[in-house]
């Protein structure tokens, strides 16, 4: 265990942001032109309209959040809300080692996954809303926490979002927009770093020794470093194949974690 002095987060990223590939930037390629004049308010029935599309167009999961400056990595948005949406990485693309096959197949998700989102964003045009497309590889914010803020899951130790429809193996976008009053949730995850600190699979399956533990000041925490790990440039998977929430559903751990949660704190050990 190597020594830092830094306090925070249970699970932090060196040299850049928590799950993209680097800062780039990719042009707009909506197909609506934005509105003159942006509405900024959008009833329950129209977001329902919303997540629905959304779904029939093959995206996992969504959620609403705030852009925060803690979210943001580089560059400046007019528009301080965004959609969060999620897309489901294949269990053939987990399966197949890191290499040129297993880019291009993580190439091929980024490239579904961006114009999905870009697809989401001319809807919101179509309706009068102000929408800006937020590539999964642009590196502009940092996805994982914004989707994390809206509730969607929680990072992990793997510096990965894991969440109860497809756990760690998932692609994140967003949509910003000019929507003042999108519904915003309280997370149901937060349990999840108390789960990955007991676990530590994704550790021991990194290959490249990318996951390092640190003590700090105030306990220990997990240190992802980016200039070691594969997965933007091989296509690496091994810490979502090694992971729980992969391997079991995120049900099974989550039952299993809280039974076991209670028998500690019935002990008085929590």
């Amino acid at each position: 265990m190597e020594e830092n002095n830094c306090c925070g987060d249970a699970q932090k990223t060196i040299s850049g942001c928590s799950c993209s590939c680097g800062f780039l930037e990719y042009p707009d390629q909506s197909e609506v032109s934005e509105p003159e004049t942006p509405s900024t308010t959008a009833s329950r029935e129209f977001l329902s309209r919303l997540e629905d599309y959304a779904r029939s167009l093959g995206i996992a999961s969504m959620g609403y959040a705030s852009i925060t400056p803690e979210v943001i990595l580089a560059g400046d948005f007019k528009y301080k809300n965004a959609v969060v949406l999620t897309l489901k990485m294949d269990d053939e693309l987990i399966g197949t080692p890191p290499g040129e096959e297993a880019q291009a197949m993580n190439d091929r998700l980024y490239d579904e996954l961006a114009d999905l989102t870009f697809r989401v964003s001319d809807y919101l045009r179509e309706n009068g809303y102000g929408a800006v497309a937020i590539h999964p590889m642009s590196g502009l914010l940092d996805l994982t926490s914004l989707a994390q803020n809206a509730g969607i899951g929680f990072k992990g130790t793997n510096g990965l979002l894991i969440g109860p429809e497809t756990g760690p193996a998932q692609k994140v976008s967003a949509v910003l927009t000019s929507i003042s009053n999108l519904p915003q949730k309280a997370s149901e995850h937060s349990w999840i770093p108390e789960y990955c600190a007991r676990c530590g699979k994704c550790i021991k399956a990194c290959p490249e020794d990318a996951l390092v533990g640190v003590d700090t000041c105030c306990g220990s925490t997990v240190l992802l470093l980016e200039d070691r790990c594969l997965g933007c440039s091989e296509g690496c998977t091994y810490c979502i194949e090694s992971c729980p929430f992969y391997s079991k559903g995120y049900e099974t751990v989550r039952s299993k974690f809280m039974k076991l949660r209670q028998k500690l704190e019935e002990r008085g050990k929590l």
